[in-house]
């Protein structure tokens, strides 16, 4: 069975969550009243996020500056694509954030071509407006519904691994053939005894996913 890599972003690849970032910069602190109320239950993400970018109070301009100086991309990733490519592996960003940030991030990186399934950003002047991801969806509770490309890939009949860290990636996560979490989803993963494989830079899944493609090449 081949084997396809659905990867999320923020928080995942990049550190910390770049929309996390731009909000602590310059958004009311609304915003992390909004982020606590879903993990309660109060409110959905879908309900949520679209009320926290509004909150952001920042020119294109200045976002892309803050992004650069302050948000990392997690070790090993560019190193990873690579190597996923090199193996014919196929590799997709699935994000809960804002496109801009991430092909800004991605492009520090030095990563390019990479498929990327996030929603955009509607920006004049300071103010800042989220344009929905126009994908299918399974639930109404996130913004993003990251299983329709998970399940796609199963039904393309490929063995999906998964890389995730945070609230929109519990949903995929049932769904992964093999699962590496940090982060919320490995506390929650943990907690709920959700077998998954915990990791600190990209060096340690590929390490994984090699002994992966070994495994499988000697049951041929």
């Amino acid at each position: 069975m081949r084997l396809s890599v659905c990867c999320d972003f923020d928080g995942t690849v990049c550190i910390p969550d770049s929309c996390d970032f731009l909000l602590e910069k310059f958004a009311s602190p609304e915003w992390k009243e909004l982020d606590d109320a879903v993990w309660r239950g109060e409110i959905t993400e879908r309900e949520a996020f679209p009320k926290q970018i509004e909150l952001l109070r920042v020119t294109w301009e200045e976002a892309r500056a803050a992004l650069r100086e302050g948000v990392r991309i997690r070790e090993g990733f560019s190193p990873f694509v690579v190597w996923c490519r090199a193996h014919e592996v196929p590799i997709q960003i699935l994000s809960s954030g804002l496109r801009e940030l991430i092909e800004e991030l991605l492009d520090v990186a030095g990563v390019k071509d990479l498929p990327v399934y996030a929603h955009s950003a509607a920006i004049d002047g300071t103010r800042w407006r989220v344009v929905p991801y126009a994908g299918e969806r399974l639930a109404e509770h996130c913004s993003h519904c990251k299983c329709v490309h998970v399940l796609r890939e199963k039904k393309a009949g490929r063995r999906v691994i998964y890389i995730g860290d945070g609230y929109t990636d519990l949903c995929p996560a049932q769904h992964a053939d093999v699962l590496f979490a940090t982060g919320t989803l490995a506390e929650h993963c943990a907690a709920t005894n959700k077998p998954f494989i915990p990791f600190s830079t990209f060096h340690d899944i590929q390490r994984e996913l090699a002994q992966v493609i070994v495994t499988e090449q000697a049951s041929r």
